[in-house]
């Protein structure tokens, strides 16, 4: 039997297959022997979504087969209760997880395009199968769901081919530093669960007018213990378990409910260049922000490059989209990491932000300060404002200057907390 799939209509009794008959599918959702209609029938009144466990492999390894297994049994359960409540079709093809929900799909494909660009439903299944941890005997295990919805070319598709590519598992060291990593995603996304985060702001301001504030970046905390505490170590580990999706959702989230409550101000918040590709997590925040447009007008989004920049195309799209509903875009770190003028050049951001370890290199050495100011002078030909980080002391801030930077942001400049926000203001546009 093939094992490629055709949408067709659900039978008229709707239920979720049982383990056994996912078994026996073998891949199909094909029920021609049941209710045989058309493909253009299929796709006016069924929606399918191709979820996976992106790091099922990467658990098995770490944590050994029972554990994956332990896994696998409860995210499948988790997707037959949500085809449960959404009165759809849950099934399996390998190790992918197929749903099919019924959505008013027109017939001619150029509108079912427009509908299957909405991703809402498909952030809903992914939230679905991942938000909560699972417990196991090796602990609370988290998983990295991934899901799209398949080409709406009327062709069949292979379920396989929507799945990530599996990354190579390594030696004990891997598989010590894999648990450690979802250790640190259980404490952080656990905290955020308790309602443990909230955000330092530091402002973006002048170079020349420290008092003329651009905006206030959100920098994500804990404060489990009543001291705010930076995060930001913590969140390399999750972008390398593909759950830092989940975070950022929150912090824009968070960010966004923020700037309704402070319609005098402008702020940024951190997200992962692997979020700004995911189809239904960006859809559902472009969704949101296409409803208020006084909200976008003052939100930027830093898209940070800790992790490789895999799909350059997905994420220009996300910029685009930002840009066209008045938000602002910032590429972070330019120069550290995966940061690269590459990226800069082909995402069309509006804001670049040089790493502050240039500056910190350049305060006792001339060369760096000359490596410093052609770095300023490249970045400015691909984003209309550049922004200097880390500047600590008037001594940072006198050579930011020296070196050609026109906005600035570090720790010399006194960060607010949510208290502040309110004798706080920041101009959207840049002078």
């Amino acid at each position: 039997m093939s094992n490629r799939l055709r949408l067709v209509r659900r039978p008229t009794e709707v239920r979720s297959l049982s383990m056994a008959e996912e078994e026996n599918v073998q891949g199909t959702c094909e029920a021609a022997n049941e209710s045989p209609v058309s493909e253009s029938t299929a796709r006016r009144n069924s929606l399918c979504i191709v979820a996976s466990i992106r790091n099922l492999a990467h658990i098995e390894s770490a944590y050994g087969t029972a554990t994956a297994l332990t896994v696998r049994h409860v995210v499948y359960g988790r997707a037959r209760d949500f085809c449960t409540r959404e009165s759809g079709i849950m099934t399996r093809s390998g190790e992918q997880i197929v749903v099919l929900i019924d959505r008013a799909v027109p017939e001619d494909l150029a509108n079912a395009h427009a509908v299957c660009s909405d991703h809402s439903i498909v952030d809903a299944v992914v939230a679905a199968l991942g938000d909560a941890p699972v417990f196991t005997s090796m602990g609370p295990i988290r998983a990295a769901i991934g899901a799209s919805i398949p080409t709406c070319d009327g062709t069949p598709f292979d379920p396989e081919s929507e799945a990530s590519a599996e990354i190579r598992m390594g030696t004990r060291t891997w598989r010590t530093g894999y648990a450690r990593d979802m250790e640190i995603a259980g404490e952080l996304l656990g905290a955020m669960e308790r309602d443990e985060l909230c955000f330092r702001y530091e402002k973006v301001c002048s170079a020349t007018g420290t008092e003329s504030v651009s905006y206030w970046e959100a920098l994500l905390c804990r404060t489990g213990d009543g001291v705010p505490v930076s995060v930001g170590k913590w969140i390399p580990a999750l972008e390398r378990l593909g759950l830092v999706s989940r975070l950022d959702r929150w912090v824009v989230t968070t960010v966004i409910d923020t700037l309704r409550a402070h319609p005098g101000i402008s702020l940024g918040c951190n997200v992962s260049i692997q979020s700004a590709a995911l189809g239904g997590w960006r859809s559902t925040v472009i969704e949101t922000l296409a409803g208020e447009p006084r909200v976008a007008a003052r939100l930027v989004i830093e898209l940070t490059e800790s992790a490789p920049l895999t799909d350059i195309d997905a994420v220009a799209d996300f910029v685009r989209a930002l840009q066209q509903l008045g938000c602002r875009v910032a590429l972070d770190d330019i120069g550290a990491g995966y940061s690269s003028v590459r990226s800069l050049m082909e995402l069309g951001v509006d804001i670049a932000k040089v790493d502050g370890g240039y500056l910190h290199q350049a305060r006792s050495n001339g060369c760096a300060r000359v490596h410093l100011g052609a770095l300023i002078r490249l970045t400015r030909t691909c984003a209309s404002h550049v922004v200097v980080e880390r500047v600590e002391d008037e001594e940072d801030l006198h050579v930011a200057q020296a070196c050609g930077a026109h906005w600035v942001q570090g720790y010399l400049f006194e960060p607010i907390f949510a208290a502040g926000l309110a004798q706080s203001a920041s101009e959207p546009e840049w002078d």
